[in-house]
């Protein structure tokens, strides 16, 4: 079998999701990616795909592609994940070694030209239930350093009452002061500055740059109509929660899945009901659109306590990922 490797071009996008899809099937995280949503991840961050990227082909079909996904920043750290996938029909062939070693290789290329001295790693996240892919990153001398899980509900038990419940605020909090809002794209800015004070003491956050904002808020799967701001007497933003919807999922799933994209609560105001709040609103909304379950993404040693509320509210775990790291410069 005769493979060639070339950098990906503005065609193969198409392609491009099918070997994600089918990947993704195969390491029991199923999805329905489609073209324009990868057009749209790369085109903002952004993923220069002649210099960024490398793609197995034999003959015309894409087998296998590896992308570098830098992100700069100023403050705390810099990151640049190694993310790829081959077609299950093509593992063990040594194909996945190849396309790793070259994503590594333009990854720690990408942190090494930073011209600033904060902590540079280089990262790769993947499903458990991937075992050679797991193999091949232990292989390549990658620590296992993070756990994450998605975790979901089934909206039909939902009790009609729990977006309101007083419940939501523990009898031993601050009187809450607070009220929860529709998400007001005008005021997105402001959100972006409450989302990046909010996550900063979260494992592996920098600041959320503007494009990558306005891409997470309006762009692919975005669901503003469906998203909430937590507003203090004075009408500032405390907290928010941004919903995602992917109908192209849904046969896959075999299930109408409202996704919590991003949920987030100013330290200060922590332990208020927020959050709590926020969720149970958009739960209900879920619900009442007639969505079969709500789902999310979380880090499993999060410092706010966000897994303990996931749980208080029924959510239980669904699949899990786990984060490598290769530090490149630690100072």
């Amino acid at each position: 079998m005769s493979i060639t490797y070339r950098p990906l071009r503005d065609s193969d996008y198409d392609a491009l999701a099918d070997v994600f899809n089918q990947a993704d099937l195969a390491d029991g995280r199923a999805q329905h990616q489609v073209a324009d949503e990868i057009r749209e991840e790369f085109e903002s961050h952004p993923v220069d795909l002649a210099d960024h990227t490398l793609a197995a082909w034999r003959n015309d079909d894409l087998v296998g592609a590896v992308y570098a996904y830098y992100l700069p920043s100023e403050v705390r750290e810099v990151r640049c994940y190694v993310m790829g996938a081959v077609r299950p029909e093509y593992r063990g062939q040594g194909i996945g070694r190849v396309l790793l070693a070259w994503g590594m290789e333009k990854a720690e290329s990408l942190l090494r030209s930073t011209n600033n001295d904060l902590p540079k790693y280089l990262r790769v996240d993947v499903s458990r239930a991937n075992h050679s892919a797991l193999r091949l990153l232990e292989r390549a001398e990658l620590q296992p350093i993070r756990y994450f899980a998605d975790l979901h509900r089934p909206l039909a038990t939902l009790e009609p009452a729990s977006a309101t419940s007083a419940s939501a605020t523990p009898a031993s909090a601050e009187p809450a002061n607070f009220r929860i809002v529709p998400w007001d794209l005008a005021r997105n800015e402001e959100a972006r500055n409450v989302k990046n004070l909010a996550f900063q003491d979260h494992w592996g956050s920098t600041p959320t740059l503007p494009e990558w904002w306005a891409t997470q808020t309006s762009g692919f799967g975005s669901r503003p109509d469906w998203s909430y701001f937590a507003l203090n007497d004075d009408d500032h933003i405390v907290g928010h929660l941004i919903t995602h919807r992917f109908e192209n999922d849904d046969e896959l799933l075999g299930a109408k899945y409202a996704w919590i994209d991003n949920i987030g609560t100013l330290a200060e105001w922590r332990g208020r009901g927020v959050a709590s709040q926020l969720l149970r609103t958009a739960l209900a909304r879920y619900r009442a659109e007639g969505m079969d379950y709500a789902a999310l993404g979380v880090d499993s040693d999060n410092p706010t306590g966000a897994y303990r509320l996931y749980e208080s509210l029924g959510f239980v775990p669904w699949r899990q990922t786990v984060t490598y790291q290769r530090v490149v410069s630690a100072c």
